[in-house]
Parts: C-alpha cells; sequence; structure tokens
C-alpha cells in the first residue's frame, strides 16, 4: 500500500470533521467518492469463490497488516457521520459502506491468522478439513449470501426443503395417475417428448415466453412492457456435460452488441419442463430485467466495488415461485420443471454445509445426493463438485430468495392494506447489488 493513500484519509478526515458541522450530505459523498477511488486503486482483489486458489493468493502478512490499517481508518472515520439527516439512498450508501469495512476487516483478519500459521498444504475436499476452516466457512456463507445465518440453521432450511419440494413432486406424480408406480413416473419424465433437439424450436420456446410473461408483467411490476430492453437468445457455445441450464450475459458481458440468454444445448437437446424457470431466472422478470431497472437508478461510487451474490441470484431465484402470475407453469409438467431444479438447488444446500462445515467426504456426499435427488445422476458429479470447490456460492440461490421473501412478508406485515408488491419490487430493484442484510436495515 503507498504511504499517499494513509496520507489521503488523514487529509480527508480532516475535511470531513470541518464540512460536517455545514453540509453533512455534502462531506458523506465526498468521503464515499474517495474512499472508491483509493479502493480501486488499490486494486484489492475480489475473494475467489474458488477457496484453494483464493488461499493460494493471500499476499504476505505486511500487506494483508497495511491494507487492515487502511480499512480501519476508513471505518473510524464512517462512524463519525450523523446520520440523522441522510435521505434514504444516502443511509443506505452509509449502511453498505459500513457493512463492506467490517466483512473486509474479518477478512484481514481471518487471512493473518492463515499466513501466520505457516506454509501449509491447502485441503481440496472442503473447509472442514482446513485449521479454522469453520471460521472461512461462516466468512463465505456472509460473503456469498448477504445474510447473517449460521451453518446449523442453514442446514435445517435445506433438509426442510427437501422435504417440502419432494412432496409437491409427488403431488404432480399422482395428478399424472402414477400412484404406485414410481419407476414408471421416471421412465416417463426421460421420454424423448420432453427435449426439443432443434436449435430454432428452442429460441422459437423462448421468444413464446418473452411474449407470455411481458403481457402479463403490470401484474407484480410497474415497468412497461415496451420498455424493457431486447434480449437475444442462442446456445451456450461449447456447452458440455457440466455446463449449467443457461447463463445471462448483459451486453457488456459479450461481443454480441446485446444482452443474451444462452441455453444448454448440449447433445442438442433442451429439456422442455425447464424453459419457464429458466427464463425468468436468467431473463425477465429475473436478471435481465434485474439489471434494466437498476441502470434506471441513480447510481452511487460504491457501484461495482462488490458482487452481491445473495442479492443478484437471490431474486432470480425468487421470481421463478410467481411464473403462474406471469403467464407461465400452465401444466403440471412446466410447474414439476420448477419444482425439479428447487430440489437441486435445495439438495446444494444441505451438501455445501455438510461438507464444509460437517466434514462429508465427496462419497458421501454423492451418496446424498442419490438418495434425496431422484432422476439426476447425470449431474451429481458435477453439482457435488461445484459444491466443494466453492463454499457457500450455491447459497446465494435459496438463502437470498428466502430472505428477500421474508423482507416482502415484514413490509406487508407493517404497511396493511397500502402495501403494494409492485412498489416493493421496484424499490429492492432499484436499491442495487448491495448485501441483503444491508437493504433489511
Amino acid at each position: 500500500m503507498k504511504k499517499t493513500a494513509t496520507t489521503a484519509i488523514l487529509l480527508l478526515g480532516l475535511l470531513v470533521n470541518a464540512a460536517r458541522s455545514q453540509n453533512p450530505s455534502g462531506a458523506f459523498s465526498r468521503f464515499v467518492e474517495t474512499f472508491a477511488d483509493e479502493y480501486r486503486a488499490l486494486d484489492i482483489p475480489w475473494v475467489d469463490f474458488d477457496y484453494q486458489e483464493y488461499l493460494r493468493q493471500i499476499p504476505s502478512l505486511r500487506e494483508i497488516e497495511k491494507r487492515e490499517e487502511w480499512l480501519r481508518q476508513y471505518r473510524e472515520q464512517l462512524a463519525g457521520f450523523d446520520t440523522s439527516a441522510f435521505s434514504p439512498a444516502e443511509y443506505r450508501t452509509f449502511r453498505h459502506l459500513r457493512y463492506q469495512l467490517d466483512l473486509h476487516l474479518e477478512r484481514c483478519l481471518l487471512e493473518k491468522k492463515f499466513k501466520s500459521r505457516g506454509p501449509a498444504a491447502i485441503p481440496a475436499d472442503g473447509l472442514s478439513r482446513l485449521p479454522g476452516g469453520a471460521e472461512w466457512y461462516r466468512f463465505y456463507i456472509r460473503y456469498a449470501t448477504g445474510v447473517a445465518i449460521s451453518p446449523d440453521e442453514i442446514f435445517e432450511y435445506g433438509m426442510a426443503e427437501l422435504k417440502k419440494v419432494r412432496q409437491q413432486m409427488h403431488l404432480i406424480q399422482l395428478k399424472e395417475g402414477f400412484v404406485m408406480d414410481t419407476a414408471a413416473w421416471w421412465k416417463t419424465l426421460n421420454e424423448d417428448r420432453f427435449f426439443l433437439t432443434e436449435r430454432d424450436s428452442v429460441t422459437a420456446g423462448y421468444e413464446r415466453i418473452q411474449t407470455r410473461v411481458l403481457a402479463h408483467l403490470d401484474s407484480l411490476f410497474e415497468q412497461a412492457p415496451d420498455s424493457v430492453p431486447d434480449i437475444g437468445f442462442m446456445t451456450w457455445p461449447n456447452a458440455g456435460p457440466y455446463t449449467p441450464p443457461g447463463i445471462y450475459l448483459s451486453e457488456d458481458d459479450n461481443a454480441y452488441g446485446k444482452a443474451v440468454f444462452q441455453f444448454n444445448f448440449y447433445g442438442n437437446r433442451h429439456n422442455r419442463r425447464a424453459m419457464d424457470w429458466l427464463f425468468l431466472h436468467e431473463a425477465i422478470p429475473g436478471h435481465h430485467f434485474h439489471r434494466y431497472v437498476r441502470q434506471q437508478a441513480p447510481r452511487d461510487p460504491l457501484d461495482g466495488l462488490w458482487f452481491a451474490g445473495g442479492t443478484v441470484e437471490g431474486w432470480a431465484t425468487y421470481v421463478e415461485y410467481f411464473g403462474e402470475a406471469m403467464g407461465l407453469y400452465q401444466g403440471n409438467w412446466e410447474r414439476l420443471g420448477k419444482w425439479e431444479w428447487d430440489l437441486v438447488r435445495s439438495a446444494r444446500i444441505v451438501l455445501s454445509v455438510g461438507i464444509h462445515d460437517r466434514g462429508w467426504t465427496k462419497a458421501g456426499a454423492l451418496a446424498f445426493w442419490k438418495a434425496n435427488v431422484p432422476n439426476q445422476d447425470a449431474i451429481a458429479e458435477r453439482e457435488v463438485t461445484r459444491c466443494i470447490n466453492w463454499p457457500a456460492q450455491v447459497l446465494t440461490y435459496k438463502i437470498g430468495a428466502k430472505k428477500i421473501m421474508e423482507m416482502r412478508r415484514a413490509a406487508e406485515e407493517r404497511m396493511g392494506e397500502t402495501f403494494d408488491v409492485r412498489r416493493f419490487h421496484s424499490w429492492f430493484l432499484s436499491a442495487g447489488y448491495v448485501p441483503l442484510a444491508v437493504l433489511e436495515g
């Protein structure tokens, strides 16, 4: 860290103290802008979800201590602001910066402990086998989800969700007439009629879904359908057996000149049952819509410094539960497709805690998958490997959605008859990619 950074903080402190009494909002804005500029200049690396790669890249104790001191000085300056006259947006920025400073000071503490133990092999099978791994996993939970929640709470929630989702899937099985013959049920789900084999048919299918969703947009959202930017549909290049079902790429993240939704067409097959929920998640009102609404709102200097996985993936998962209001999930098979992937996400919650907090082996994790996620053996290795390599990343989806639903219910209880779900959604989407704990406050 350069000496000029520390000097700048000291000078800034003098300026801030002088300006607070006269123009607290202006002083705070300059404070945040200076912090953001210095943070970018210091090029502090993101916390890599790949824990092995992250731990290998931790710098020297001297570098960690310099960064820690820089963060601590900003934390002390931030605590001196009187927030009583702040606007709601300024107060949210204040809370966001405080949250990130505290999180990164915790990160420094963990990194110092790790380096102080001296050179050691980094286990490849989870944080539970790393000295201090329990602390690291709790940090990853907070970093990934933006929610204060313990591994035990997560495990219990995941097990409860597995039970609930299986019940929903069983009800559909009964409706389709498979009362006792479970083997015939699973065989039916793998029939060719459920898989599109022509690329143009898949693209046309998503275009039809988009038309239907936009026609129902005003049931849950204030934004006009014709204001939503166009999104292109295309196959995921070089998709393989380990490729997820789909991905959203904004116009800034690709070479196609516009936002695109890429779907997995590996083996020239695409699951019809997955199309409704996948469109909701990746496109509208999921990632594509989230980005569009956020771009219409005022930005602050903290934008882009960090990634709020629980907010981003939590939102895209939350909207999957409202497919019927969006004109989708009109048949048993479409509803089943939503629950089939919900089962995968629920299992991943349990696997993450089992591997990184309770010491499960990979073999044990695969056995748990096989016992709890029927008809999905083909992706078992992919999903378990992901849970091992990326601590807590798989929690962002359902833990994030859970917290957003809790925030919505709290707003409904607080506001009563004046609550408007459309306004709640606009508020959430406009707030930006900030941790859920910040938005909840």
